[in-house]
């Protein structure tokens, strides 16, 4: 805790920084209230303890100012005994306690601890919140989808760029948004830029910024996304859309963290972690020549792939469920629709079954969405049968994965952690499988 001391009486404000420093917080003592007020707007703090009666501004005045400009900020009033009435006001204010001189070393550290104790839950409270929020629109319990969601657990924390890769319509800009809130760069900024939606001309622009009279039209100064990121994360999506010009440009700001605006000739220096996303195979890409690889390999230090719609189909129940939540109300839908929709191919993924779901309940005359409701490429799925050949496939790949599964379990004596790490799974995938192959009981 980082605590900015207040007390124009030099002994006691001595007195009080070594007790603090003892104590295992980090103290900046000050002796004038305008001094703090200046302090407190170069310098970031948990909390202030000031005295009332102060040189310069009074502690009631910087207690306004906190109020004011640095809301977060618990404050502990100081006050002598005849001034008690003013300390009571300052809570009232929005001080969070006051102490009456002379006060122990014991009663001081003892207010601390406490103050101490509430803001760490306080924070945990606002993290929880913020990942339920999250948590409500990543939706599935499928053994691909929580694969994902447990490497990004692993991930998200780092500064290491990451490379997100899956077809449109997966949810890949949902994945970058869990993985700022759980990083440790989650109260700054998370920039986005799309490489498709810009022209080349407008990319660098867009992306470095630019002086005013850089170019015919630039009538004003624009500070790039790489800027307006930095402290935080930007995410580049659609990443295989970049020219290879622009490619050999973004690789020297990440090598050097530093951009230099278009038209101007200063070097800024920056402090962005990098998030990509590409809906094709990148590495292809670049084995066939139309991507740098000194560029992929900067952007793929971890590589997130996010699993097609069709390679999860048991989401498809709570992905249906939690659309007509969002966009109906007390909507169901038959088994039959179900089937349909579980039996489809979904080349559009996630967005075009939220898309169907959204026309069902447009056209729905009562609370029950049938088969009638459905556009009519998913209709015609009732008369698909599956492919004999498929079939024959699938049993023979669930066949030798059983077997696999199995011996790894005899060889680790159906140690469940010990197997996955053989089979290089997360122990939950391992055991989803073990049920769907009816290995749990053995």
């Amino acid at each position: 805790m980082k605590i900015l001391l207040i007390e124009d009486e030099k002994i006691l404000r001595i007195s009080l920084s070594k007790t603090l420093q003892r104590a295992g917080y980090a103290v900046y003592p000050c002796d004038d209230g305008g001094k703090a007020i200046s302090i407190l707007g170069k310098e970031i703090f948990d909390l202030v303890l000031t005295d009332i009666r102060l040189p310069g501004k009074s502690g009631l005045d910087i207690l306004k100012h906190i109020q004011k400009k640095h809301p977060n900020i618990k404050v502990i009033m100081m006050t002598a005994f005849g001034s008690v009435e003013s300390a009571v006001g300052a809570l009232k204010m929005g001080a969070s306690d006051y102490l009456t001189k002379p006060f122990s070393q014991e009663e001081l550290l003892h207010k601390l601890a406490t103050i101490r104790d509430y803001q760490f839950i306080e924070k945990e409270n606002i993290e929880l919140k913020q990942k339920l929020n999250l948590s409500k629109k990543i939706i599935g319990n499928s053994p691909p989808f929580l694969n994902l969601i447990e490497k990004v657990s692993l991930t998200a924390s780092s500064d290491h760029s990451i490379l997100i890769e899956g077809e449109s319509g997966t949810g890949k800009e949902l994945i970058v948004d869990l993985i700022h809130e759980m990083s440790d760069r989650s109260k700054q900024p998370l920039i986005k830029v799309n490489c498709a939606a810009l022209s080349e001309s407008l990319f660098e622009s867009e992306l470095f910024g630019h002086e005013k009279g850089a170019f015919t039209g630039a009538l004003k100064q624009n500070i790039g996304r790489f800027e307006r990121a930095n402290g935080g994360t930007l995410f580049i999506d659609d990443i295989d859309d970049l020219p290879m010009s622009l490619q050999v440009k973004l690789l020297r700001v990440i090598q050097e963290n530093e951009i230099e605006r278009v038209g101007g000739d200063k070097t800024i220096s920056i402090d962005v972690r990098i998030l990509a996303a590409t809906k094709v195979n990148l590495q292809k890409k670049m084995e066939d020549g139309a991507f740098r690889d000194d560029l992929f390999y900067r952007l793929n230090v971890v590589h997130l792939p996010v699993p097609s719609l069709r390679d999860r189909p048991n989401d498809i129940p709570l992905l249906a469920a939690h659309f007509i939540g969002k966009h109906g109300s007390g909507h169901h839908i038959t088994p039959a629709v179900m089937n349909l929709l579980q039996s489809y191919p979904w080349p559009g993924n996630v967005r075009e079954l939220e898309n169907a779901v959204i026309q069902m309940i447009a056209l729905s005359q009562g609370d029950t969405l049938v088969a009638s409701l459905l556009p009519k490429y998913l209709q015609e799925q009732k008369n698909h049968k599956p492919n004999p050949i498929d079939s024959s496939l699938s049993q023979t790949i669930s066949s030798s994965e059983k077997t696999l599964i199995k011996e790894a379990l005899e060889k680790c004596k159906w140690r469940q952690t010990d197997a996955a790490k053989l089979l290089n799974l997360p122990r939950t995938t391992l055991r989803s499988k073990m049920k769907k192959y009816g290995l749990v009981n053995n």
